[in-house]
């Protein structure tokens, strides 16, 4: 039997050679529907996913070394993806995953709302892998999702100054928070399940992923960040009470799994996580509809 984990190192070694947007303008999903499809424990299908998506139309983008390159003036700089992952390489390389992910995913986090969610979500991806196991191939999906989330910096609405408060009467506190905003934008997405108030339940339970990685004050902010993003996202949504039709988890992933649509296969893995944290319904209904066996 093939080792889970050099299979999605293989993965994202055939990812690497692929475009990281395709030509409609669209995100390429590959890396992170394998590395979710690694979580859900179904790395049988990862080669194939990863073949499949290794060879979608767009530009390539080799990491590049960068000469003179500062990274505050390259923010945004889609021409500089090059640059930005030959930089962040030698970030990884020089100072390791953990103090690069600490320093740069606050740093980014103002754009949390890149290319619909994608950047950081992409981020978050390669960070649990990473700390699964560290090897140079899930380095470099890393190197390469923070320098796509940098040449992609798109700054939201500045933070409230007094952000609203979080209850914090577990250890996990701000964890929870991010993952009952989740909860919140998946009752949204309930009512009117469309592709971008999906992205933003898989987007905030991407910062959930990130948390453990950041400082208290990081986290908060990134709390904050979620909660103004989705109050923007989901400004005209009415939550739909979530009731779920109680097909069991395995049936829901393996209709994700064989739809070969990354946004149900991210979705379900983020609402089973989100399901195991606060048992709120919401998670389980969204699951069910994406793959469309809440209508069965």
């Amino acid at each position: 039997m093939a080792d889970p984990a050099a299979i999605l190192d293989e993965a994202y070694e055939r990812i690497a050679a692929a475009s990281f947007e395709l030509p409609n303008g669209f995100v390429n999903h590959g890396a992170m529907a394998c590395e979710a499809l690694d979580a859900l424990g179904r790395d049988d299908e990862v080669d194939a996913w990863a073949r499949r998506f290794a060879h979608l139309g767009g530009a390539r983008v080799e990491a590049s070394k960068p000469g003179r390159f500062d990274p505050e003036e390259a923010l945004g700089s889609y021409r500089m993806l090059g640059e930005w992952i030959g930089w962040f390489e030698r970030r990884l390389e020089e100072d390791g995953w953990e103090a690069v992910v600490g320093t740069w995913v606050p740093r980014l986090m103002p754009a949390f709302r890149a290319m619909l969610f994608h950047a950081p979500i992409r981020v978050a991806h390669a960070v649990r892998a990473i700390a699964e196991s560290d090897t140079p191939a899930r380095r470099a999906e890393l190197a390469r999702a923070l320098g796509y989330w940098g040449a992609r910096y798109d700054a939201g609405p500045p933070l409230p100054a007094d952000p609203p408060a979080f209850e914090s009467g577990r250890p996990d506190g701000l964890s929870v928070a991010v993952v009952e905003a989740a909860a919140r934008g998946a009752r949204r997405y309930l009512s009117r399940p469309n592709i971008f108030f999906l992205h933003g339940v898989t987007g905030a339970m991407a910062v959930a992923l990130l948390l453990p990685h950041l400082d208290e004050q990081a986290a908060t902010a990134a709390l904050a960040r979620v909660r103004v993003e989705h109050d923007a996202l989901y400004s005209e949504a009415v939550p739909s009470n979530p009731v779920p039709v109680g097909v069991p988890a395995a049936e829901v992933v393996a209709k994700a799994v064989a739809s070969r649509d990354p946004h149900q296969v991210k979705l379900v893995e983020a609402c089973r996580r989100g399901f195991d944290l606060t048992g709120d319904p919401a998670f389980v209904a969204a699951a069910e509809t994406v793959t469309g066996l809440a209508r069965s």
